[in-house]
């Protein structure tokens, strides 16, 4: 190999190994001590926002006295058949808070939690039915996630308590480009929009209150400065490949 292809050949080299990430910039949790055990400082709670799609269930001793209290979940085709185009249906919160409620009304409802609700609602239905029950569930319980995950969107979630590594292992996980230690999360309340940086690689997110995600809350993953310069470097190769030639040139003649 020429002198100018040794150069060439080293130069490429240490731009390739600039580029290469670190274990402390990829690998989850690292100050986790194993066989150990963490205590969260925070009650998971997650509450009622505007435009949340509720499922509220009545029921009592009495399962004829409870009907005037449900609304139909699934709209039926024609024939009282049902499709596979079967619509829910279920009470949209309001953009002042409230749910239209059979027979007791306008319901306050905004912040407060599932089991919270059903608690009032059970209490404001005493006075109709014998031991009622209230069953209440999210029918749009939704988190988004975008940036440098395999598989970015919105993720309808089953049950209310996801994790921020849930929704990340519902989009197929990080890309090995992607930045850990400030993935951001930002969450609706009430009118306004709140933000939060989390660090993935420390065993202090389990203490943060985004740890746990909520309805509607976006996960954006931000992606490293070598995805940055990687993903504009078809357009400028020709560019950089002819400025290192020109430089390898110039060091040969000095060289000799």
């Amino acid at each position: 190999m020429t002198g100018t292809g040794r150069l060439f050949f080293i130069g490429m080299l240490v731009c390739l190994l600039g580029a290469c990430a670190s274990p402390k910039d990829v690998v989850y949790l690292q100050d986790v001590k194993i066989n150990s055990r963490v205590k969260a400082a925070l009650q998971y709670r997650t509450v009622i926002h505007v435009d949340d799609l509720l499922s509220i269930v009545v029921s009592c001793d009495d399962i004829e006295t409870a009907l005037p209290f449900n609304t139909p979940m699934i709209g039926l085709g024609q024939n009282n058949t049902r499709t596979g185009n079967d619509q829910l249906y279920g009470y949209l919160v309001d953009t002042d808070g409230t749910i239209d409620f059979p027979v007791l009304g306008k319901i306050k409802v905004e912040g407060l939690s599932r089991t919270e609700l059903a608690a009032e609602l059970k209490k404001e239905l005493s006075n109709y039915l014998k031991n009622p029950i209230v069953t209440i569930q999210y029918l749009n319980f939704k988190v988004t996630v975008l940036g440098e995950v395999k598989a970015p969107g919105s993720y309808k979630v089953n049950s209310e308590r996801v994790s921020i590594f849930d929704a990340l292992g519902m989009a197929g996980d990080l890309q090995i480009n992607a930045k850990r230690k400030n993935v951001l999360v930002m969450r609706e309340d009430g009118d306004e929009k709140v933000f939060a940086q989390l660090d993935l690689t420390s065993e202090n997110i389990i203490h943060s209150p985004f740890f746990y995600l909520q309805q509607n809350d976006v996960v954006y993953v931000e992606p490293n400065k070598a995805r940055i310069v990687g993903g504009n470097a078809g357009a400028f190769l020709p560019y950089v490949l002819s400025s290192i030639s020109t430089l390898v040139a110039i060091l040969a003649i000095a060289i000799r």
